[in-house]
């Protein structure tokens, strides 16, 4: 298992690591994650106890000992394969029941964080992505991180290009309780834009669109979110 729960640290190190968490929610975080990893674990704890625990046996001659006192290797392996169709039964219940509960409280968890923590999804110095826009700040300060500096933001197109670039000096993220919106605002800074031409003479001339701002609004859609890190939603994968 603590094998496991590293591996699964790294899986999901963008959505721990520079976010500002406390200890208590990261810690949620991982419990939560613990009985989907039951189910990987739980069989190769058994293999691997099961080799070890026959080997032993094998080595020690228990084997012959048994087989001289008319006990047959199925009577002696009778209490492993009661074990295992009791592990069996445990792992299915895991499965219909405990992992469906935990991996809601984890898809809760992540998509509130962006609520409760608009900041908590850009990291300073690199790119994040973040509902079809790269951003990237220098910068983070304020209340809850919420005034930035130096924004660059790439807003990606249907096809996965960058074609429209956006510098502002300084910005700030906005949120309200109820809404599904965070308002991302900018203020003195540039847009440029590349137009795709249609035809085949305007492909060779690259147009362009260029504008100077003093405020510019960009609403981010982060959907089903709540101002409690916990709060519980049905989620359904119909």
């Amino acid at each position: 298992m603590f094998i496991f729960v590293f591996q699964t640290i790294w899986l999901f190190i963008d959505d721990l690591a520079g976010k500002g968490l406390d200890i208590i929610i990261i810690g949620k975080f991982l419990f939560y994650l613990l009985p989907n990893l039951t189910e990987k674990v739980l069989p190769l704890t058994v293999l691997l106890s099961s080799i070890l625990t026959f080997g032993a046996f094998a080595e020690n001659y228990e084997f012959a000992a048994m087989k001289a006192s008319g006990i047959s290797l199925q009577r002696a392996m009778l209490p492993l394969i009661i074990l295992v169709i009791f592990l069996g039964g445990v792992a299915f219940f895991f499965a219909n029941s405990v992992i469906p509960a935990s991996e809601q409280k984890i898809y809760n968890l992540r998509r509130n964080i962006a609520k409760v923590k608009p900041a908590a999804v850009i990291v300073e110095g690199v790119f994040s992505d973040v509902e079809g826009f790269n951003i990237k700040v220098d910068e983070k300060y304020g209340e809850n991180d919420k005034y930035l500096k130096e924004v660059v933001i790439h807003k990606k197109t249907n096809l996965e290009k960058n074609n429209t670039v956006i510098k502002a000096k300084t910005g700030e993220l906005r949120s309200s309780q109820g809404s599904d919106i965070i308002q991302l605002v900018l203020t003195d800074g540039h847009y440029y834009e590349e137009i795709v031409a249609k035809s085949g003479s305007g492909k060779d001339k690259s147009p362009f669109a260029r504008s100077n701002f003093e405020t510019y609004i960009i609403n981010i859609e982060i959907p089903e979110n709540d101002q409690d890190l916990e709060e519980e939603r049905n989620v359904r994968t119909d």
